[in-house]
């Protein structure tokens, strides 16, 4: 936060918010996304790691709460923070100056 904060570089612009923003969202997408997917490992491991019948232990348990939402959530998590890290790479191209002038 330090580096985006005061920039050593910086021509009396003052502080853009827009980065601060943007690693904000994205910390917070992956630790929502860590946060659901280490629940989601404890409870198969631990309260669901006998046979139940038709699925066999953790992987039964993991494939029959895929559809519900703490299956889904930390799909969207992922998803959502991939998106925001592609975009910011994109973004750069945008701002990019041709190397070869005036081709």
């Amino acid at each position: 936060m330090v580096a985006l904060l005061n920039p050593p570089h910086r021509r009396d612009e003052g502080i853009k918010l827009w980065p601060i923003f943007y690693t904000v969202a994205m910390f917070s997408l992956v630790t929502v996304y860590t946060v659901m997917s280490l629940h989601i490992q404890s409870i198969s491991f631990i309260d669901n790691r006998r046979d139940d019948g038709g699925y066999s232990g953790v992987i039964g348990y993991q494939a029959i709460i895929r559809r519900t939402p703490l299956g889904i959530v930390p799909n969207i998590m992922f998803n959502l923070n991939n998106w925001l890290a592609d975009g910011l790479l994109v973004s750069s191209l945008f701002d990019a100056v041709p190397t070869r002038p005036g081709v």
